[in-house]
């Protein structure tokens, strides 16, 4: 793999300490099993066995550092999609370096602290012994890259299927919910095409918007707060036409929230029960405001209106849209988000939207 296409080294790093701790039991074993092994041969004293075990830890921790780190950060990236031959003789390679370096190092440490007396001497009997660590950790080594390397492709089938079905029930939910707020904008433009053409125009662009962004939405889990933003504005633009004067909207959106991600339309559906149940149904009209907030680690949206306050609104026509809302949420995020609805104190009717304040789960193309 030429260097322009290596995973950036941050993924390289966490793949890293993934390998390590999975592998972190090769070292406990290797070094309980060579010094029992050494113990059986020469009965030494205790003293000499605490210090062999613990020469031969230092030299597994030292082994396991530079093996893995040379294989997941240097050659793995490399030697990706290559035959498994050229990937398995890496390995060896990269094994037998780890063993030659460590077994050095550790004896130069420990001849530092006064632990080795012939340097010389030791280095044949520990290069000796490092023959013996380098099979025991190569046939490990093989054994669990099998292991991993099934374990991965299950979880990654396993992921695929999940946002699979995602998809397609995040698909099922959109598609009961959108037609609702384009059947109403279609009647409108057409109501207005021969007593104001260009007004009909007007709306016939915003509604083109509306579509183009529910047709993406259908295809994507995610989208910026600020096209979710957008698409709203269109769609009370078009509302307004039917409304005019009743029809009232604020923003209150903190800047910072709109590079947040949520799942698409799913203000709308909030925004259309304000218009559909409180506007419409006030003779006077009402204010529909709508605000973005982070609280903490979460993103709070929030649609709530004043109809009660100007007439008396009947909102038993919401309850469908909300479950629905509330069943993709559960999808999307889990226990991570919720939505809370229902009359304000003051008048009117709230709903708020709880979500995390990041990335939705599975976001990205479809």
């Amino acid at each position: 793999m030429p260097a322009a296409e290596l995973p950036p080294l941050r993924t390289r790093l966490r793949a890293w300490a993934d390998e390590l701790r999975e592998d972190a039991w090769i070292v406990v074993f290797v070094s309980v099993a060579l010094t029992a092994m050494l113990a059986a041969l020469g009965r030494p004293e205790p003293g000499e066995l605490a210090r062999t075990f613990a020469f031969n830890a230092t030299m597994m921790v030292l082994v396991e550092l530079i093996a893995s780190g040379l294989f997941v950060l240097v050659v793995a990236p490399r030697t990706a999609g290559r035959a498994p031959a050229l990937r398995w003789a890496a390995r060896v390679g990269v094994v037998a370096v780890a063993v030659v370096v460590a077994a050095e190092l550790t004896l130069r440490l420990y001849a530092a602290i006064g632990w080795v007396a012939d340097l010389a001497a030791s280095r044949t009997q520990v290069l000796r012994i490092s023959a013996v660590v380098s099979v025991t950790l190569f046939v490990t080594a093989a054994a669990l890259e099998r292991i991993h390397e099934r374990r991965r492709a299950l979880e990654r089938r396993e992921e695929q299927l999940r946002r699979e079905a995602l998809r397609a029930q995040l698909a099922a939910l959109q598609a009961r919910t959108n037609p609702h707020f384009l059947f109403n904008a279609l009647n409108t433009v057409a109501s207005l095409i021969e007593d104001d053409p260009a007004l009909a125009e007007q709306a016939v662009e915003r509604l083109a918007g509306l579509f183009r962004y529910s047709l993406d939405g259908s295809r994507t889990l995610a989208v910026p707060l600020r096209d979710e933003l957008a698409a709203v504005r269109d769609y009370v633009e078009v509302e307004r036409l039917r409304f005019g004067e009743r029809l009232r909207v604020e923003f209150a959106v903190e800047p910072a929230t709109e590079s947040l991600v949520v799942p698409p339309l799913v203000l709308q559906p909030l925004v259309e029960n304000a218009v559909g149940h409180g506007v419409a149904a006030s003779r006077g009209g009402a204010t529909v405001r709508i605000v973005a907030a982070r609280v903490g680690a979460s993103l709070e949206l929030t649609v709530e209106d004043d109809a009660a306050a100007t007439g008396r609104a009947n909102r038993s026509g919401s309850g469908t849209a909300l479950a629905d809302l509330r069943e993709r949420l559960r999808l999307a995020y889990g226990a991570a988000a919720g939505l809370e609805a229902g009359p304000r104190a003051e008048g009117g009717f709230r709903a708020r939207l709880r979500l995390p304040a990041g990335a939705a789960r599975g976001e990205g193309a479809a």
